[in-house]
């Protein structure tokens, strides 16, 4: 029976994923290029990838975590959760978490850890949200805070998508940016990459935020705090 059900979630995972690699055909333009290498990638790879023992020792969850204050008893959406490495160790802390994707396939995956019992006592703390391309789907002022990983240079329209995910936050939120430096080693390949110069320039026209740039805590990344 077990076998049976496992076979049942890889081969959702796969339908899952050949629909994502369609949607991203479907919106062929030059911002997703990053979406279209990575969809190239099988899913067990990139779940390998991003659930590597190594990764802690260059991505420091902990203290990226920790730029949120104390976020027991608050609500986070992990944007572009993955395998949910973060959404996790979000709800670990005491954190209520959306854990929210565009691929069924990856949430399909955090679904597996949660019922599986490797994570007894946090199931009820994450839950999880398929979204789309175009949108955090969120109600206004629903979170306390937006964490996004290794995700933003995928997205499209950053300027008008940062805006939507503000309306999310409420007063007092953050929303907090990690992506990959340019120049620097690990990531996507170079020509993926959106520069800190870059990221930062198309939220020039935010409105009662504050904006501060942490480019020591990681080697790798920079880390964009967005402060409503």
């Amino acid at each position: 029976m077990i076998k049976h059900v496992k076979y049942i979630l890889l081969i959702s995972s796969f339908l899952a994923l050949a629909t994502f690699r369609l949607q991203a055909q479907e919106n062929n333009t030059d911002d997703n290029r990053a979406n279209q290498y990575m969809n190239q990638i099988n899913i067990e790879s990139l779940v390998n990838a991003f659930d590597s023992p190594q990764r802690a020792s260059w991505q420091r969850p902990d203290e990226v975590i920790s730029l949120f204050g104390d976020v027991s008893h608050q609500k986070i959406m992990d944007l572009g959760a993955g395998s949910g490495y973060f959404s996790l160790r979000l709800a670990a802390k005491g954190a209520s978490v959306i854990a929210a994707d565009v691929n069924e396939g990856f949430q399909e995956v955090i679904r597996e850890k949660l019922e599986n019992g490797d994570f007894p006592d946090l199931k009820d703390r994450i839950e999880l949200r398929k979204i789309e391309f175009n949108d955090p789907g969120l109600d206004r002022e629903e979170v306390n805070g937006i964490l996004i990983v290794n995700t933003w240079h995928h997205i499209e329209n950053r300027s008008v998508y940062i805006q939507k995910a503000l309306t999310g936050v409420r007063k007092g939120g953050k929303i907090i940016i990690v992506d990959y430096k340019l120049g620097v080693a690990g990531g996507p390949p170079e020509r993926h990459k959106l520069g800190m110069d870059d990221a930062v320039g198309e939220l020039k026209d935010l409105k009662d935020t504050d904006i501060k740039i942490d480019t020591t805590l990681l080697d790798r990344q920079y880390i964009i705090l967005i402060s409503k």
